[in-house]
């Protein structure tokens, strides 16, 4: 019923939509193309697909052969304009998810944030002329072009059953991907309960790959207090999609959320009122349990105390991909031939 009744937005906004990509199809709005190489890691649909695990991911296959640098919108900063990330960078400068890769591979990569992509472009190659330059979250950024363009989509919410915002939550109509140069799947399922190849089919009018990734969950890694035989949660964090944390977990792990809007600045009454949620059901089992994403932000909150008192865990997990020596190919392919 809601999405009926959203509907006739939807026919407005798509029209706004097309008119814009067919201004840039008609060249009438210029599209600068990234001379050298650049791939973009975007998407049709708004939050929640996966875009930093993949730029992670591309950043560990490529950094041990290719100088790179990564730009960033900087979704969520205190900050505008181009920023070069250093050691003294923080998450209100950055944002959350450019600071998050810049923590765990700044010895890999270059990080830089600019709302404007091709500014960002133009002075990152003026500092390295000859990296790859990975674009986290440009795939609608049309006034910037890259040579390589991954389009990602959840396996739960696939493209060909959504609708254009905000009855659904597409950007722009599928047909974007005739820009794309591959449609990448992920958070599946375990590989075996689905069918790869006749999800594949329902976008070969497309033209391009389709790859399929999911997240393999790791044991939880301790940041405070430790606890043993965790058998209760509380799951924190400010994610376009928290419902997918839970598979991280056994059936006998009893879970409680308290989630936050996407991109939320934790603050100290945040803190407290997740410390104090916590202290209505804790046992010795219990265990507050969140993101990469999210812990950037909330541990300068902690105080001494609070870290000998309340047992934080970091969840993680690594990219398992259908066929990841088919993926890793693609991609060496188009940076060797640029």
């Amino acid at each position: 019923m809601r999405r009926l009744a959203l509907y006739p937005f939807s026919l407005l906004y798509g029209a706004v939509i097309w008119l814009r990509n067919r201004c840039f199809d008609l060249q009438i709005f210029k599209t600068q193309r990234i001379e050298g190489k650049a791939i973009c890691v975007g998407n049709l649909a708004v939050g929640g697909t996966g875009k930093s695990p993949h730029v992670a991911y591309l950043i560990e296959l490529l950094s041990p052969n290719y100088p790179l640098q990564v730009l960033s919108r900087g979704y969520g900063r205190k900050t505008r304009g181009f920023i070069l990330l250093d050691e003294k960078s923080t998450p209100q400068e950055a944002g959350d998810e450019a600071f998050m890769l810049h923590e765990s591979y700044q010895s890999m990569a270059q990080f830089a944030v600019c709302e404007k992509r091709i500014t960002g472009v133009e002075r990152l190659r003026k500092i390295q002329p000859n990296s790859v330059i990975l674009l986290d979250d440009a795939f609608q950024h049309r006034w910037v072009q890259a040579g390589l363009n991954l389009v990602l989509s959840t396996y739960s919410q696939a493209l060909d059953q959504d609708q254009l915002l905000p009855a659904g939550l597409l950007r722009e109509p599928i047909s974007g991907l005739q820009r794309a140069s591959a449609l990448i799947i992920t958070k599946c399922p375990n590989f075996d309960t689905f069918d790869p190849k006749a999800y594949a089919q329902r976008f070969e009018k497309w033209s391009i790959p389709v790859f399929f990734s999911r997240y393999q969950y790791q044991p939880l890694t301790c940041l405070t207090r430790s606890v043993e035989n965790i058998d209760n949660v509380l799951i924190v964090s400010a994610i376009a999609k928290p419902k997918h944390l839970e598979d991280a977990f056994a059936q006998n792990v009893k879970i409680r959320r308290k989630s936050y809007a996407d991109h939320h600045n934790y603050t100290p009454a945040d803190k407290a009122a997740i410390h104090q949620f916590f202290d209505t059901f804790a046992t010795a089992n219990s265990a507050i349990v969140t993101t990469a994403k999210d812990w950037v932000k909330i541990q300068a909150l902690l105080s001494p105390e609070d870290r000998q008192k309340y047992p934080w865990y970091l969840l993680t997990f690594e990219l398992e991909w259908l066929d990841q020596n088919a993926f890793n190919q693609f991609i060496s392919a188009y940076v060797v031939s640029n």
